[in-house]
């Protein structure tokens, strides 16, 4: 029968106080009853009156994670256990679906492509040919149903209304949220189904490092890190998945499951295997099951979350399924056919159904307000970072098979279908973390650059002094007469009289060469390039100036940052990212309002926004015509009034932003599309805030924790890593958040996040002597930082932040 959250409570607290566990699951009878029948579940935790009745989602919640919580109820393992059998029965496995001729043919043409990518790390990338038969009239790509198992359930076509899905997401939340380990990173695993066998490498396959040190060619990639594994012993998935680990990620993943053993409370190893794959089953089937709905009850039942949900729980439930999908998502992209597991792209789409839901707010307004209300979470906690792990050039070339495709409306479209088109992580753009979409768009501008290249590739050599105005000299001369398929080539610099060279310097090229372009040759007299807006801390266009060729050589080096793997300073508003995207034909391009040329001159936009709220109508006697060249956007002799000064305003605004800056925009365009307009990723779905964060990364608080976990010592004994490092460590997390800012731009010269995270910033602390006289320094364009050894923390603490308190970084002048 169903049951009042009054009823729930009883039976929570009945379980927890039972002397045996048989005790605890027969006071729990009534729940698991409930559980077991949708028709109850739909009629439970009702309050309210008659037919104004509400579900109480948040005290149903909170009783369950009594039941469920370790802490409070020492029967918990086996109310788990009761819960999770009556849930598994009321919700059908996704069904099953065969792949058309023309789905088959496309799927083995793409796995023998990828087997043709499969080359020796010292092999150059060869045309593809590839032997596949194609049926000889290929129908239009199309999934069929095949008939759901007989085991099932139910079918999926039912008059039970679609709520009790929302209540039974509120009883199974305790049991997802958290429920999986996680890496050091923070990206949720799941253990390998099989046994990871320790494999040895060849011994003809070895040689020296410039270190002396051993290095194997095992031609293998570590499938948690990413890196190449090199060391003689590795682990290999003993059912020959395509799984493999290096030394260090297997020592670690098993530490981690251990530890997350012992901390979740499971009796062993398969215990916790089968309460993990619970989850995950649980997760898919409730996505097949959203998903089959008719369009009514998917609208619906995501109106109940998006509005009937407390808005934490709603936040838990996303974070649950992100982190299914995330600890699932590099098995899935290792097998060969990437649709074959049916199941996880469900979980795909039932993410694709929250995410919908989390935008329905945005179609309403509140009551005190004139503007529409935001998401009911931020967009951000949709992110995939698990798909950092999955290996981009793979991903890239299944994803330009469908450029063009996207993901269907879930809660509108009339039949959702599992296709082609659907199957890829690109194609899921809103759910791609901007790092992995970022080194995807190398891969498209690096094939580009083959397709122009014959033999190896060669780089533009650069060799610049360092003073300001020589250096501009040398970059406009260098790129003066230069066509795209010249300047599309990775630098190689070097500064004038220095014999180094390679990533470090091409970063501290880009430091200089931009501050350069900013900061002006140093003539008092000509005009600069960019002026700076004080009050946002960015750069816009210097009107006055007419340098085509700076404005270019300033667009080539954006574009130059890019495929050189450089993270640039953010001294742009995002509008110039977004009008870059107009030049491009991009459909994520926005129109542009008053919000965004506030954030050029805010005395403008504020300007304009009282000729919007002026309600007189001698309007154009109090303000005029604006004082702007038409430029056919408006009738010449058009005049200011209430009925058009919408439309007078917007005008202005489409003209501030092409018109009045093209002579500098223009060019500055020309040199960025140069180097990455022909990017079909970058044309078609990458906006503003992903194309800003490519240039310049991210911008979220330091995190010193992750940094140091990507961070290597060099120089120290072993005593000094067991004993003073830590204390480094210590000191620098005890810093407030803007002395931790500025600790990161004394050692990289950029308050920019890296786009995978802090930890991906690379850090080396190499000590640098002995003595309290000492002061740390830094090199930049290494990441580097000299630390001596002090005899104090306190003086350590002391150094480190007249040290930092004394840089200046990319700051604006």
């Amino acid at each position: 029968m169903p049951l009042t959250v009054e009823k729930l409570e009883a039976c929570a607290a009945d379980a927890v106080a039972a002397d045996c566990a048989a005790g605890a699951l027969s006071r729990l009878e009534p729940v698991v009853s409930m559980l077991s029948s949708r028709e109850e579940m739909g009629m439970s935790f009702l309050h309210g009156s008659a037919g104004e009745a509400v579900h109480d989602y948040l005290g149903a919640f909170v009783a369950f994670d009594r039941i469920l919580k370790r802490g409070t109820n020492q029967w918990s393992r086996e109310a788990s256990r009761a819960l999770r059998g009556a849930v598994l029965g009321v919700v059908p496995e996704p069904p099953r679906r065969a792949m058309s001729p023309r789905v088959e043919f496309e799927q083995a043409v793409e796995n023998a492509e990828m087997e043709a990518c499969g080359m020796e790390d010292n092999e150059e990338p060869a045309r593809l040919e590839v032997a596949v038969t194609a049926p000889a009239q290929a129908p239009a790509v199309a999934l069929t149903c095949v008939p759901m198992d007989t085991d099932s359930p139910a079918p999926l076509a039912e008059d039970v209304p679609c709520i009790w899905v929302a209540v039974l997401l509120a009883a199974l939340l305790p049991h997802l949220s958290d429920a999986l380990p996680r890496d050091h990173s923070g990206v949720c695993i799941i253990p390998h189904p099989h046994q990871m066998d320790k494999q040895e490498a060849r011994e003809h396959n070895v040689y020296l490092s410039g270190g002396g040190r051993p290095v194997f060619r095992t031609n293998k990639i570590c499938d948690n890190c990413g890196a190449r594994i090199t060391d003689r012993y590795y682990y290999h998935c003993s059912d020959d998945c395509d799984i493999d680990f290096c030394q260090d990620c297997h020592r670690r993943s098993q530490e981690l499951l251990s530890a997350f053993l012992e901390r979740a409370g499971d009796e062993d190893r398969e215990s916790m295997n089968e309460r993990l794959f619970w989850v995950i089953s649980i997760t898919e089937r409730i996505g097949g099951y959203v998903l089959h709905l008719s369009v009514a009850d998917r609208t619906r039942l995501a109106h109940e979350l998006a509005f009937e949900w407390p808005t934490s729980m709603f936040e838990q439930l996303i974070q649950a399924t992100i982190d299914m999908v995330n600890a699932k998502v590099v098995h899935v992209q290792d097998v060969k056919d990437i649709q074959s597991d049916q199941p996880f792209w469900y979980a795909m789409g039932w993410l694709q159904f929250l995410y919908s839901a989390n935008s329905l707010p945005c179609n309403t307004k509140r009551l005190d307000e004139q503007g529409s209300r935001g998401p009911k979470v931020e967009y951000e906690r949709f992110i995939l970072e698990g798909i950092n792990k999955c290996e981009p050039l793979s991903e890239f070339q299944r994803w330009r098979k469908h450029p063009a495709a996207k993901v269907p409306d879930v809660l509108t479209v009339e039949s959702f279908e599992l296709s082609a088109d659907f199957c890829s992580f690109l194609t899921h753009s809103n759910l791609v973390p901007v790092s992995f979409r970022r080194v995807c768009l190398l891969c498209d501008v690096w094939e580009q650059i083959q397709a122009l290249q014959t033999g190896r590739i060669q780089a533009l050599q650069l060799e610049v002094p360092r003073e300001p105005g020589p250096l501009l000299d040398v970059v406009l001369q260098r790129f003066h007469g230069l066509g795209d398929g010249d300047l599309r080539r990775p630098l190689r610099v070097t500064f004038s009289g220095e014999e180094a060279v390679g990533p470090g310097v091409t970063k501290e090229f880009f430091q200089v060469a931009l501050r350069s372009f900013l900061d002006g040759s140093g003539d008092e007299q000509a005009i600069r390039l960019f002026r700076c807006n004080g009050q946002q801390r960015t750069y816009w266009f210097e009107e006055q100036a007419d340098s085509k060729d700076s404005y270019r050589a300033c667009g080539i080096l954006l574009g130059q940052a890019v495929l050189n793997n450089v993270l640039v300073p953010n001294i742009f508003p995002r509008v110039l990212y977004e009008r870059l995207l107009h030049d491009l034909e991009s459909p994520c391009a926005r129109h542009l309002g008053l919000e965004d040329l506030a954030t050029v001159s805010e005395d403008l936009a504020h300007g304009l926004r009282s000729v919007l709220d002026y309600e007189s109508e001698d309007i154009s006697t109090v303000f005029g015509d604006l004082g702007w060249a038409r430029t056919g956007r408006l009738a010449a002799d058009c005049q200011l009034t209430q009925e058009n000064k919408w439309q007078f305003v917007q005008a202005y605004v489409d003209w501030f932003f092409h018109e009045r800056i093209q002579s500098q925009f223009g060019p500055l365009s020309a040199g960025f599309r140069a180097i990455l307009g022909d990017s079909s990723l970058l044309r078609s779905m990458v906006d503003a805030v992903q194309l800003e964060k490519i240039v310049c990364g991210g911008n979220i608080p330091v995190d010193v924790a992750a940094i140091h976990r990507g961070a290597t010592h060099e120089g120290w004994t072993l005593e000094e890593e067991a004993d003073y490092l830590p204390i480094f460590w210590e000191v620098l997390e005890s810093f407030t958040a803007t002395e931790k800012l500025q600790f990161v731009v004394f050692v990289t010269a950029s308050d920019r996040v890296p786009l995978r995270g802090w930890q991906d910033l690379g850090l080396i602390v190499q000590k640098n002597g002995v003595g309290d006289e000492r002061l740390p320094a830094a090199y930049t364009c290494f990441c580097q930082l000299l630390l001596p050894k002090y005899t104090s923390r306190e003086r350590l603490s002391a150094g480190l932040l007249s040290a930092v308190a004394n840089s200046e970084g990319f700051g604006l002048r």
